[in-house]
């Protein structure tokens, strides 16, 4: 599962930048990628509605897009399909000591959707300081990064500060998701917190792998957003059903006594 789930992962990486002149940018896909990006060909949703906040203009198109896709699937493509997800599970892998985040810094990410998203800009136009695209991280390794470096081949070429800021906050992320699984999509992610409550309605819901639990907890362990599915699997509910499932599947994997098909249809 592991390796298809890398798999799937890197293909979408290569799909989503892979334009050299064709694109969609009116089309919103629910995950964190710059559409200021040269490659990309879609929007960030989140950068569409800061956009839109600040001009006072209702985005009916890539809201309705982006609940269609959380309807069906939830944040499938979080653990999927995300780049910037992606990133996170790698740098995860190297060997490091791990840390857990407290319970309560889960509730950042929706203050940052409601404030640095919609709110701000409304307030005080898209182009203000208070908006999340100005501190992204995805954008600082997609359009910063790149701008820095292809600068430096420039002559007489400066370097913004808010590059330099993106830049630093790129690094903190980077240094914070090797030691704390996923802790940028836990804590901080605008587009988590706008899909997290449609987990609880989407048609893509994870089966439980078994109906006779026995509470090993190794599901809990594995779990890349410690939403502890070992409950819901014991209740016999969708161990997705949480707000922070990325839907991994990686919960049915590791289940030592997953049910035969259809066994537990019929328990």
């Amino acid at each position: 599962m592991q390796r298809f789930k890398t798999l799937v992962q890197t293909v979408s990486l290569v799909l989503l930048h892979s334009s050299w002149g064709l694109e969609a940018k009116w089309l919103c896909i629910p995950v964190l990628s710059c559409h200021s990006c040269a490659l990309s060909y879609f929007a960030c949703p989140i950068g569409v509605f800061a956009h839109f906040a600040g001009h006072h203009v209702f985005p009916l198109l890539a809201l309705g897009a982006v609940l269609l896709i959380g309807v069906l699937v939830g944040r499938l493509l979080c653990g999927w399909v995300c780049p910037f997800g992606f990133l996170q599970d790698l740098l995860y892998r190297l060997k490091t000591r791990k840390f857990a985040l407290p319970a309560w810094a889960g509730y950042v990410k929706y203050a940052v959707l409601a404030l640095m998203v919609f709110t701000l800009p409304f307030l005080f136009g898209e182009e203000t300081v208070f908006s999340f695209c100005r501190y992204c991280p995805a954008a600082a390794a997609q359009v910063s990064v790149p701008a820095v470096i292809g600068g430096a081949f420039t002559p007489d070429a400066t370097v913004s500060g808010w590059s330099l800021l993106k830049i630093g906050i790129l690094a903190a992320v980077v240094a914070a998701v090797i030691f704390s699984r996923r802790a940028f999509c836990n804590v901080l992610c605008p587009i988590g917190a706008l899909l997290a409550p449609l987990n609880f309605v989407s048609f893509w819901a994870v089966k439980p792998p078994t109906s006779r639990c026995i509470s090993c907890r190794k599901c809990d362990r594995t779990c890349v957003t410690a939403v502890e599915p070992s409950a819901r699997i014991l209740a016999g509910e969708s161990p997705s059903r949480a707000a922070d499932c990325v839907v991994c599947h990686q919960c049915q994997v590791v289940c030592p006594v997953k049910d035969a098909p259809g066994e537990a249809a019929k328990n």
